[in-house]
């Protein structure tokens, strides 16, 4: 089964701070910027994903995935997220008309009918972790305990996938996301609530409360977390002529 192709029509605001360093990224080559990126190979991951003869070839990891393949390994996991970049519906700043109908639908709380729109919005876009997340919170409120358990396995496999990408310690061990939404899912996973962010170069600094940190003893509180959010950036600077974004401030 092939992700629908339907190309966004609700683009998510862009963070202002953000407009600099898509401008720079206008004015580099792609190839120029490397492929490795903390833990993550981009270049290896495209290979491999694009080779027919490859278990990782990604129309076949799709199918797996779509088809509820329980099989699938963390490995086949981390082809499948950081591969989504390489997807012509890889719009990480954009919301179709079925997924805004999906989440109107969830927060309405008709769980029977968000299912069966989410299913179709996964067709859109495989990899898509606030859908993922809510279709397992709909079939727990559904009473359907094995989907319940399906989407939720692949919601946390996603994470540990970015977990493993780094450690968010430094820009150069920074975790590796494919969309800013999923710091946030990362941040929630770990308990934690960012107070403020700046944007340096390509990674997403985000100042982390310590006052929502329960006292370890022998463990110091997070103070801040690095993403690198150059694949986003990148897709924003790519489609920078049909997006709607403010011009930046004259310095």
């Amino acid at each position: 089964m092939k992700p629908n192709k339907e190309k966004p029509t609700h683009r998510k605001r862009i963070p202002v701070h953000w407009l600099k360093s898509i401008f720079i990224l206008l004015l580099i080559p792609y190839s120029s910027l490397g492929q490795q990126i903390s833990s993550v190979d981009f270049h290896d991951v495209f290979e491999e994903i694009k080779d027919q003869s490859s278990v990782y070839y990604y129309p076949v990891l799709i199918n797996r995935m779509v088809n509820k393949d329980t099989t699938l390994t963390q490995k086949d996991y981390y082809y499948l997220y950081y591969g989504n970049v390489f997807q012509e519906y890889y719009h990480p700043y954009g919301n179709s008309n079925e997924k805004k109908a999906f989440n109107d639908l969830f927060t309405d709380q008709d769980y029977k009918m968000a299912v069966e729109k989410g299913i179709y919005v996964l067709q859109e876009n495989p990899v898509d972790l606030e859908v993922i997340l809510k279709m397992s919170i709909s079939y727990l409120k559904l009473d359907e305990p094995e989907l319940k358990r399906y989407y939720a396995k692949q919601y946390y496999s996603f994470l540990e996938i970015i977990y493993q990408s780094g450690d968010g310690k430094t820009m150069e061990t920074s975790y590796v996301v494919i969309s800013v939404d999923h710091e946030y899912d990362l941040m929630a996973d770990m308990g934690l609530r960012a107070v403020n962010q700046q944007l340096i170069s390509d990674c997403d600094l985000l100042f982390i409360s310590k006052r929502d940190q329960p006292k370890i003893k022998g463990k110091k509180k997070i103070k801040k977390l690095y993403f690198n959010v150059r694949m986003p950036l990148l897709s924003l600077s790519s489609t920078y002529k049909d997006a709607d974004l403010p011009q930046p401030d004259d310095e």
